[in-house]
């Protein structure tokens, strides 16, 4: 069962939400600025059919009206997630962002790919991408998998990752 914490994939263009330079020259700043409200859905590996997949799932809601940037809500949604013990390695984690364009249908994609495994659904908002803007994909890599997306009222975000 997942963890309700308190953090919007909607066309098919390929705006780009923020850029890496962006990312790179602002995250110092956002990192320290108080976090709007954020809706955080936690999955870990005992939520999936097989716990010992060693997989574990975030998803996140920010509401437009609360956040000031799309890249002030992925900041806030890194952050979120455990670092405890890590501290040192979010910087160069969160700078190394691949901010790649991404439509609605690869971000249904890749959230569906991603939580497949999963006992119970994804929060509605993370799989109901309807006012889909604009969608990045922040991470591709075998182990860690991650999207960030501006809806018309929101943003949210998916973010997979497994120790195996």
């Amino acid at each position: 069962m997942a963890v309700q914490v308190s953090c919007s994939f909607g066309t098919q263009r390929r705006r780009v939400v923020f850029t890496r330079q962006e990312l790179i020259a602002t995250f110092p700043g956002l990192a320290v600025a108080d976090s709007p409200p954020l809706e955080v859905a936690y999955f870990p590996s005992r939520d999936f059919i097989t716990p010992d997949c060693e997989e574990s799932i975030w998803v996140f809601r920010g509401w437009k009206r609360d956040f000031t940037s799309d890249l002030l809500f992925w900041v806030k949604a890194l952050q979120a997630q455990d670092w405890s013990g890590r501290e040192d390695y979010l910087v160069p984690y969160a700078e190394g962002g691949l901010c790649e364009p991404i439509t609605e249908a690869e971000c249904i994609r890749l959230v569906t790919e991603y939580s497949s495994g999963l006992r119970s659904p994804l929060p509605p908002y993370i799989a109901d991408l309807s006012g889909f803007r604009s969608g990045l994909r922040m991470y591709a890599e075998w182990y860690d998998v991650a999207a960030v997306a501006e809806l018309d009222e929101m943003f949210v975000a998916f973010c997979w990752s497994t120790t195996a």
